[in-house]
């Protein structure tokens, strides 16, 4: 085999490894959206890493956290969906989706709207995740830093300015 073909063959792998992960940080991120308003607690905190970060920012005092461990984001995201009998009124629409790939990480930022949702005095629950995921030894990703960002009263670079 010519070396410029070992070269074109090593590229081509590389850049279809770089798809498999942007489609997989794609599927994790649609998949939580598609669960939690399913009221799937335990299918959503499966979406975490065990040691897993979700930050939860600008939707006002009772929507505010900050919670470590797959354990603590399974208890609230159980106690939100029990608040609904399991069937909550959440409609997640998400767009925009940048990826990057960084080895077996990746960082997203997705646009969300959600209808149905609580309401609070910074508007409807419109905002944006900014996401880092890692990719497991079971070959999933999952969220290993999750953060939901109203931007109602902010632009989108001064909610992503502290990096994640």
């Amino acid at each position: 085999m010519s070396e410029d073909l070992e070269n074109r063959l090593e590229a081509l792998e590389a850049r279809i490894v770089e798809l498999e992960s942007i489609e997989g940080v794609r599927a994790a991120i649609l998949q939580y959206a598609h669960v939690h308003d399913r009221g799937m607690s335990d299918a959503v905190a499966d979406l975490f890493t065990d040691d897993a970060v979700l930050d939860i920012t600008g939707y006002g005092e009772q929507f505010d956290t900050s919670l470590t461990g797959q354990d603590a984001i399974r208890a609230m995201y159980n106690r939100l969906d029990a608040r609904h009998n399991f069937n909550p009124p959440f409609k997640h629409m998400l767009t925009n989706c940048q990826i990057t790939v960084e080895g077996d990480e990746a960082v997203a930022i997705t646009y969300l709207d959600e209808w149905g949702g609580p309401q609070t005095d910074k508007g409807p629950g419109g905002g944006l995740y900014h996401d880092r995921l890692r990719k497991e030894d079971d070959g999933q990703w999952r969220f290993s830093h999750k953060r939901i960002i109203s931007v109602s009263e902010q632009t989108v670079d001064e909610a992503v300015k502290e990096g994640i």
